[in-house]
């Protein structure tokens, strides 16, 4: 049996729910969500295309830093498209970094997930001009 990396399901689980989240807003985009592993870092990248403009492009990394003081611990990276390497790994200076951490992993999980949603929804607002549902 195969078996997903602990790092990159508790990423992915993220994604999932701000997918459905915004399925549930009704806020329609377009993206991938994709694995990224350097060998010291492994997690998920959501990349959220801009359908004019790729210079907009929104993506997000999503990782268990391996050097985390307790295990519900997850770090959020925001940046554009050109800060995604070949790898689906970051790159650049121009990059925001947020932790997030909780006892219960619940709260983490929730933490991590209202921040990505709040972020993709300021984006759209700011690029768009659309109002919140």
């Amino acid at each position: 049996m195969i078996v997903w990396n602990e790092k990159v399901k508790k990423s992915e689980d993220i994604f999932k729910a701000v997918i459905n989240q915004l399925y549930k807003d009704q806020i329609n985009t377009d993206g991938v969500v994709e694995i990224f592993n350097n060998g010291k870092e492994q997690g998920c990248v959501l990349k959220l295309f801009d359908k004019y403009n790729p210079n907009l492009d929104l993506c997000i990394w999503a990782y268990l830093p391996n050097d985390r003081k307790i295990n519900n611990h997850i770090e959020i990276i925001i940046g554009k498209h050109i800060n995604c390497n070949n790898m689906n790994m970051w790159d650049g200076a121009d990059l925001d970094s947020y932790s997030f951490e909780d006892v219960k992993a619940r709260e983490m999980h929730n933490k991590a997930r209202d921040f990505v949603i709040d972020t993709i929804t300021k984006n759209l607002e700011k690029t768009y001009d659309i109002s919140r549902l």
